[in-house]
């Protein structure tokens, strides 16, 4: 998808073609467009890949027409996804009085509240940097929710899911604590290099986005960290509720020992003894009864013996 934008009293609005844009957004490119970019553009063609490559690290390149930065951001979650987050990359291609931005999925450049005073090119990017970070710090907040519901969810859980959830949580941070570390090493090139010629206020936000980013660095090794940490004691708390099943099927079948027994004698084709047989028409009561209190007495013998056996430990 081709979009066009432009810059006007400091705010990004929609423009009618490319020649009246400043701003060009290219989302997914097709096989025309992406000879567009190599022939009119001149970018070449590995450049355009690294902007859609999940793997390719964050990184600036130079041309002689144009500046690239190759720049990581999350990639938009689903249902679908199963708990597995991970990162994308994007492209910001600098030329000398417009911008190309190769992206897989599209930013939301008409947002005012993220895109706002932007009275220049330079600070057009410098947004859609820390537009990036602001998305790995909403993604980090919902992971910790995701991990607090849970691990409510395991302390009666009998079953590996929630648990392999997690660990698709864990594989998702290690990508967030990558391509944040990656995006750091990024910034500080642009903070000690002259490449783009910032002023003091566009200096003063870089230093607050590599502040940000450090800060969701941090807090994604931390969650990184906890569930490492935590995931053998969840797993200790799968077994705990298993046995603790176990145990409970065990009473259930010592106490269906007794009354099995009693109906597998009295079952027999011979002949019983005090009266019990298909003369005496009480017979049935009192073999229920009997299974009954046979029941019982294993019930209780069991409970006994698991409360001593729990107080001597």
């Amino acid at each position: 998808m081709l979009k066009y934008y432009k810059l006007e009293a400091d705010h990004i609005v929609l423009a009618e073609d490319e020649d009246s844009s400043d701003i060009i957004m290219m989302s997914i490119p097709t096989s025309e467009q992406r000879s567009v970019l190599l022939k009119e553009y001149e970018i070449p063609e590995h450049t355009i890949t690294s902007a859609f490559d999940n793997d390719e690290l964050s990184r600036i390149e130079y041309d002689d027409d144009f500046m690239a930065i190759v720049f990581k951001k999350p990639k938009n979650y689903s249902a679908e996804d199963n708990f597995q987050f991970s990162v994308e990359s994007f492209g910001i291609f600098i030329f000398e009085d417009w911008i190309l931005l190769l992206t897989s999925s599209e930013f939301p450049l008409l947002d005012r509240r993220r895109f706002s005073k932007i009275n220049s090119l330079n600070t057009l990017v410098l947004k859609l940097l820390n537009y990036s970070i602001f998305h790995f710090n909403e993604h980090l907040n919902i992971i910790n929710r995701i991990n607090n519901e849970l691990e409510e969810k395991l302390k009666s859980a009998m079953e590996n899911k929630h648990l392999l959830s997690m660990f698709s949580l864990n594989k998702g941070l290690i990508y967030y604590t990558s391509a944040l570390n990656s995006n750091g090493i990024l910034l500080t090139k642009l903070q000690l290099g002259r490449s783009l010629k910032f002023t003091e206020t566009e200096r003063e936000l870089l230093d607050d986005i590599l502040i940000e980013n450090k800060q969701s660095q941090q807090q994604a090794e931390i969650y990184v960290n906890v569930l490492a940490s935590m995931m053998d004691a969840r797993a200790s708390v799968i077994n705990n509720n298993v046995n603790s099943l176990m145990k409970t099927l065990n009473v259930v079948t010592i106490a269906l020992m007794g009354p099995t027994f009693i109906a597998s004698v009295f079952g027999m084709n011979v002949t019983f003894p005090f009266t019990l047989g298909e003369s005496n028409p009480s017979s049935f009561w009192i073999i229920i009864i009997i299974s009954v209190l046979a029941m019982l007495i294993s019930v209780v013998s069991v409970i006994i013996f698991m409360f001593f056996w729990e107080s001597r430990r």
